[in-house]
């Protein structure tokens, strides 16, 4: 596959892309499919991703974006209770030059632990 989108997109691991404002600027054919097996509405490219999540769940995103754009975290990661069995959930930031450009979130359907 010469095509790195086409990697992406056929990745069996969900993967959302968000700009530092938590607007989704990228979701692969996985991560729509998860969202839709664990009846989470809302994730859509160009929305926000309070759209899809609890308002709870939104401050510690918040804090945890902060956390990248302070330099004081390089990975975040989770787990959570999913259609089959354990997700794993693991943030990494990007960065523009210094400055936090956004946040890649994969979602790994088993426990990485």
């Amino acid at each position: 596959m010469s095509d790195i989108s086409k990697v992406w997109d056929n990745l069996n691991t969900a993967v959302v892309v968000s700009d530092p404002d938590f607007n989704v600027t990228y979701a692969n054919k996985r991560a729509f499919e998860l969202f839709e097996e664990l009846k989470i509405a809302g994730l859509e490219i160009g929305k926000n991703m309070a759209a899809c999540h609890k308002p709870e769940t939104m401050v510690k995103m918040k804090g945890i974006y902060q956390d990248f754009a302070d330099k004081k975290s390089k990975i975040n990661y989770l787990t959570m209770d999913g259609p089959d069995g354990t997700l794993t959930i693991v943030n990494v930031p990007f960065y523009d030059g210094d400055a936090l450009a956004g946040v890649v979130e994969m979602v790994f359907e088993s426990s990485l632990a």
